[in-house]
C-alpha cells in the first residue's frame, strides 16, 4: 500500500504542478475481499492505522488536495478521523455498481458501513466543530 500511496501522491503533484488550476481530489475506498474466492483478492488490506497513516501524509503532501471518504467506512473510523484532513465526506451513496438502480442488491465488496443520511453526517462534521459545506464553487458559474 505504500507504494501505491507515494505514486499517488507523485501524480497528484504532478497535476497540481502543471494544471495549476485545477482542484485535485483523492478518494479512498479501501479494497474488499470479493465474494468469490476464484476472483480478485486484495494481497495487502490496509489496517485502519495505514488508511490514517495515508490520509495524514496526502494532507501534508499538500493542503489544497480534496480528500474523500467513502460510506465503506464505518461511522465510528469515519467520525474518529475528521479532524485529520478528510475534506469530503460521501453520505446516502450507492457503492455498488447500478446501486441507484437495483438499491436491494448489494454485494459484500461494496457493502456500506455508514448508512447514515446526509444531515447525519452534516450533524457530526458539526459535532467535531467543523462547518460542513455542500459546495463551493457555483460562484465560479455566475
Amino acid at each position: 500500500w505504500r507504494t501505491e500511496a507515494y505514486f499517488t501522491a507523485l501524480h497528484a503533484r504532478y497535476i497540481e504542478k502543471k494544471y495549476w488550476q485545477t482542484k485535485v481530489s483523492i478518494s479512498f475506498p479501501r479494497l474488499r475481499p470479493h465474494e468469490s474466492a476464484d476472483a480478485f483478492q486484495p494481497n495487502y488490506p490496509t489496517t485502519d492505522r495505514e488508511f490514517l497513516q495515508i490520509i495524514c501524509a496526502y494532507r501534508l503532501l499538500s493542503e489544497d488536495i480534496e480528500l474523500n471518504l467513502s460510506t465503506r467506512e464505518s461511522r465510528e473510523y469515519r467520525d474518529m478521523i475528521m479532524p485529520f484532513g478528510v475534506t469530503a465526506f460521501s453520505a446516502g451513496s450507492k457503492t455498488e455498481p447500478g446501486g441507484y438502480a437495483h438499491p436491494n442488491e448489494e454485494l459484500e465488496q461494496f457493502a456500506i458501513n455508514d448508512d447514515r443520511t446526509a444531515q447525519e453526517v452534516c450533524q457530526a462534521i458539526r459535532q467535531k466543530g467543523f462547518d460542513p459545506i455542500w459546495k463551493d464553487w457555483s460562484f465560479y458559474f455566475k
